[in-house]
Order: structure tokens, then sequence, then C-alpha cells
């Protein structure tokens, strides 16, 4: 690029040597005419108009040379000036890529390039939250649904009764918990993931993640949900650090275990664990994983499990398929691998995630 930059600053400047040769040639031709006319007459001060025509030449080449000037910069400034307008004459939702500039040099070029790509991110980033927004709006409108007719359903029963009330089995009142509880779950995953994606484009500047401490602390977060179910939550926990988002992480890994505890039957196992372990050829690497005795998903969904609102056929516990899509996210964002395995003697489910560093 440098290169480039020089060749076309010798292509700008090379037309004007002959007449700044031509310009220096005038003003030593006047300084010497004039120089003569005070020898040749001392005393006198030289004649105004041989010193106008003396300077002519020079006032000539002078000319010349801001017209070559003026000329060269209009020359440079066209390409950067039509890729300017260009932009400027654009809505702000039109993201479409520039179109070429006639006989544009490779630096105006590069920058069109350049501005291309930027508008190809911002395309696929409009793209992705148009998309967001339909299926959240899709997932949402189910439930919302259900509840408003079930309410809707018990105030006219309470209308038409003879005391303005009426009593709702357990039943009923289970059935109303469960779905306001699918949809606030399903509201705050969708709070997480947007979350999610605002922090990792911010860029914010990472940490020094103990990946211990970390698990130490969700375990304690998870205990009463295990207990609750009978489960057998244990933590298998050595030192390991990374460098990343604590808050990101802990997202990442709730939701992994959050996952593994609600699709355990009661009675199961339930084990957190990280450290480092030689995950491939490049040698040690931090790791953080979730295994469980449940039921396990098939091989053949292990690569659907991270697409959004995907759930897996056949499952009856509650849940909004966003838990793992959230985790890939954030996986991504680190660098990290989200693996999917079967779990100890080939039943149930391992999640790893494998850190790069």
């Amino acid at each position: 690029m440098q290169l480039l930059i020089r060749k076309r600053w010798v292509a700008l400047f090379l037309p004007m040597l002959l007449p700044m040769l031509g310009l220096m040639l005038s003003a030593v031709w006047l300084g010497y005419s004039v120089a003569t006319q005070i020898a040749e007459h001392p005393g006198q001060s030289p004649a105004v108009q041989d010193l106008l025509l003396t300077s002519l030449p020079a006032l000539l080449m002078l000319l010349v040379l801001a017209a070559m000037a003026h000329m060269a910069a209009r020359r440079a400034l066209t390409p950067w000036l039509t890729l300017a307008q260009a932009v400027q004459s654009r809505l702000p939702k039109d993201v479409r890529p520039i179109d070429n500039v006639p006989d544009a040099p490779a630096e105006v070029q590069a920058m069109a390039n350049a501005l291309n790509r930027l508008f190809a991110k911002a395309h696929a980033e409009n793209e992705t939250q148009q998309r967001f927004i339909a299926d959240a709006a899709h997932q949402l409108r189910t439930p919302l649904a259900a509840l408003q007719s079930q309410v809707e359903a018990w105030a006219l029963m309470a209308q038409s009764a003879s005391g303005k009330s009426i009593v709702l089995s357990a039943e009923q009142v289970d059935q109303l918990r469960k779905a306001s509880r699918r949809t606030t779950q399903l509201a705050n995953q969708l709070l997480a993931l947007s979350r999610v994606d605002s922090g990792l484009e911010q860029g914010a500047a990472a940490q020094r993640v103990d990946l211990k401490s970390l698990c130490e602390a969700l375990l304690e977060s998870f205990l009463d949900s295990a207990l609750v179910k009978g489960l057998d939550l244990g933590l298998e926990a050595e030192s390991a650090h990374v460098t990343g988002h604590e808050w990101l992480l802990r997202e990442l890994i709730s939701n992994v275990l959050d996952n593994a505890i609600k699709y355990t039957p009661q009675g199961g196992q339930v084990t957190l664990r990280c450290g480092r372990k030689i995950a491939d050829e490049r040698g040690m690497r931090a790791y953080v994983e979730v295994e469980d005795d449940g039921p396990g998903v098939a091989v053949g969904e292990y690569t659907r499990l991270t697409q959004r609102f995907y759930r897996v056929p056949g499952v009856v516990a509650e849940g909004t398929g966003l838990g793992l899509a959230i985790a890939q996210e954030i996986a991504q964002g680190h660098g990290a691998d989200l693996r999917f395995g079967q779990g100890a003697y080939a039943q149930g489910m391992k999640v790893q995630l494998i850190f790069s560093e």
C-alpha cells in the first residue's frame, strides 16, 4: 500500500516538474537581468518596464504551474469525492455494497472494499436482529395466548356466577403456574441472549477468571433445585484460570447445569467438573464439564442443540430452546469449543467447554 501511495505521488508531481524547472530558470534570469542593469547603470534604479519585461517568463511559468497543480489536485480528489457522495447519498438502513468507482486508484478501491465489508457486517447483524425479533415474537405468542384465554375464561365464569366468584382447582392453579413460569423463563432467556450479544459486540476488556471459584459458587446456587428432585449434584474442581468475562461464563455454565438438572430424572446424578486436561494435539487446555446420567440425546441431534428455540423431539420437560444457544454464543465469543457427547457407560449427556488457552 505504501508503494502504491508513493507511485501515486510521483504520478501527480511528475507533470509539474517541467513548469517548476522553467520557473526556477525564469527566476535566475530575472535576477541576472536586474544585476546586469544595476552594474551597467550604477546609482540608478532599474526601469519598471525592463523589470516587467524581464519577469514576464517567470509569471507565465507561475501561471502554468498553478494551472497544472489545480488539474492534478482535481484529478486526485475526484475518485474520493465520488466515493464520499456515494456514501452520503445513502439512507441510514441502506447497506448495499458500493459500486466500483470508475478509474479509481488502488487506495480508493481499498477504502471502498473496506466500506463494503463494514456494510456486509451491518447487513448480517441487521438480519440476525430481525430474525431474533421474529422468533421471540413467535415464541412469546403461544404462552401469552394460553394465559390470556385461560384468564378470560375464568373471568367469564366469575361474571356469570351468582357470587361473582369461582373456586379454582389445584390442577387449574398448577396449569396457570406452569404457563406463567414458562413465559417468565422465556422472557428472561431472551433478555439474557440480548445481553450476551450486546456484551460480546461492545468488546469489553477481558479479565482473568478463576474457573474453580466460579464452579463452586454455581454449585451452591443450584443445590436447592437439585435437592428438590433428589439428585446427587457433585463437584470435581481443580485449579484453572482463563481470560474472559466472568459474568458471561457464569451464564454459560448456569444454562448447561440448569439443563442437566432439568432433564435428569429423580434420583439421578449430575457432576460439574473443571480444571486442565489434554484435549487435543495442542496439549493441556482449561475446561468445564457437566455430566449427567439422564436420558441423553441422540448423536444425530448434537448439531442442532445450539439452534435457537430448538427442542429435542419427545422432550416433555419445560424449556425454551435457548439455553444451549446462549452457551454457544458465549463460547464462540471466548474462542472456546462447546462439545457434546455421551456420559459415562454410554448413558446420559456430557457437555464440555474447552478453552483455546
